[in-house]
C-alpha cells in the first residue's frame, strides 16, 4: 500500500477535522462548570464572555448554556473556526465564532469575562507576543471585567512530556503525534503526522513553557490587577511546582 508523502501545513489545519478525537480524554463539561464558577465567584453579572483561542467549540458548547451567556469565541485558526460553526449550529448553541489572532484582535463591544485556556496562553513565544495578548485583552474588556487564564509551566513539559505522544484513527482520520521539549529554551515542540482523505500532512506545534514571574510581568504591564492564582483546579496557591496555573486578573473598575 502506498503511503502518500507528508505535506507540511499550518498548525491546526490539517488538525481541524480530527481534533475532537485527539482531545477525547479531556473533559470539556468539567472545564466548563469550573470556569463557570470562577467566572461567578469573581464577577457580580458576568454576561457577555470572550474566549480567545476557542479552537472547534466543544468548550463553548459545554459553557454557553450554563446560563445563556452573549458567547463570541475566536482562533487564528479559520480551519478550526469552522469547524466550531458547524458544531454549534447543530448543538442549537448560539454562540458566534470569529478568525481573529489573540495578539492584535479587536472587537465592537467590550466584554464582561475574556477566558483562554488549556495552554493556549503558550503560543505566545516571547514577551513582546505576551504583552500584546494581555494588552488587546485588556483592551477587549469592561472596567471590572475579568481575564480568567491559564498557562503550562516547566513542571509540566518535564514531568509529563512522556504522555504527550500518542496516536489514533476515527473514520478516514488518523494521527501520530511526537513530542519534545528543550530544557534549555523551555520550548516544547509537538508534531503531528495526518491521514485524512488518503492525503498525509505534517504540523509542527511550538510552545513556551513559562514561569509564573514571566507571565506576572506582561500582566500587570498591560494594567491588570491580580485578583488569585492557583494550582490547577484546586483552591491552593500556585507555585514554581505547579504543572498547569490558573489565573484570575482583572480590569480595575
Amino acid at each position: 500500500m502506498h503511503t502518500p508523502d507528508l505535506v507540511e501545513v499550518a498548525p491546526y489545519s490539517a488538525i481541524a477535522r480530527g481534533y475532537d478525537l485527539i482531545m477525547e480524554h479531556v473533559s470539556y463539561e468539567y472545564w466548563a462548570a469550573f470556569t463557570d464558577k470562577v467566572l461567578h465567584e469573581f464577577h457580580p453579572t458576568p454576561r457577555r464572555i470572550l474566549e480567545l483561542g476557542c479552537g472547534t467549540g466543544t468548550f463553548a458548547v459545554a459553557l454557553q448554556p450554563l446560563r445563556d451567556y452573549d458567547y463570541v469565541g475566536t482562533d487564528r485558526s479559520a480551519e478550526m473556526i469552522e469547524q466550531a460553526r458547524v458544531k454549534a449550529e447543530e448543538a442549537e448553541v448560539p454562540a458566534r465564532f470569529e478568525v481573529q489572532d489573540f495578539t492584535r484582535f479587536q472587537c465592537d463591544e467590550p466584554f464582561d469575562a475574556a477566558v483562554l485556556l488549556y495552554d493556549g496562553l503558550n503560543y505566545a513565544l516571547d514577551a513582546a507576543s505576551l504583552e500584546a495578548l494581555f494588552a488587546c485583552t485588556f483592551d477587549a474588556l469592561k472596567p471590572g471585567g475579568l481575564f480568567f487564564f491559564d498557562q503550562s509551566t516547566p513542571a509540566n513539559s518535564i514531568n509529563n512530556e512522556a504522555f504527550f505522544e500518542d496516536e489514533g484513527d476515527d473514520d478516514d482520520f488518523s494521527y501520530v503525534r511526537g513530542s519534545h521539549y528543550d530544557r534549555e529554551t523551555r520550548l516544547h515542540t509537538t508534531t503531528f503526522e495526518v491521514y485524512v482523505d488518503e492525503r498525509a500532512y505534517f504540523e509542527r506545534h511550538v510552545q513556551r513553557a513559562y514561569t509564573i514571574d514571566e507571565v506576572r510581568a506582561p500582566v500587570l504591564k498591560a494594567g491588570f490587577e491580580i485578583v488569585t492564582t492557583f494550582d490547577g483546579f484546586t483552591s491552593q496557591a500556585a507555585t514554581e511546582i505547579s504543572e498547569r496555573v490558573h489565573w484570575i486578573v482583572r480590569r480595575p473598575a
